[in-house]
């Protein structure tokens, strides 16, 4: 569907908002969809913050660890003096 023209935009907005309130029945209301889907957000979230905790733990360890190396200051001390 081409959403370029001035004219068509406004009404498929206008449908895609119909459609959604109307809802499928599954994740509008009480019923046990509602606390399934809401289950299913708290653990994407939980495992989101997870893996991002993890990677910035791992970059800023890569970054203390080549700043205190041994190997790197001993190329540092030995052989920055211009031997």
């Amino acid at each position: 569907m081409n959403c370029s023209e001035a004219r068509r935009l406004p009404a498929l907005l206008g449908a895609l908002l119909r459609e959604l309130r109307r809802g499928n029945g599954s994740g509008s209301g009480s019923g046990p969809g509602a606390d399934a889907s809401l289950y299913i957000l708290l653990i994407m979230i939980f495992y989101g913050c997870l893996a991002g905790g993890l990677i910035l733990a791992y970059t800023r360890s890569r970054k203390l660890e080549s700043k205190h190396d041994p190997y790197h200051l001993y190329i540092e001390r030995d052989w920055g003096r211009g031997g």
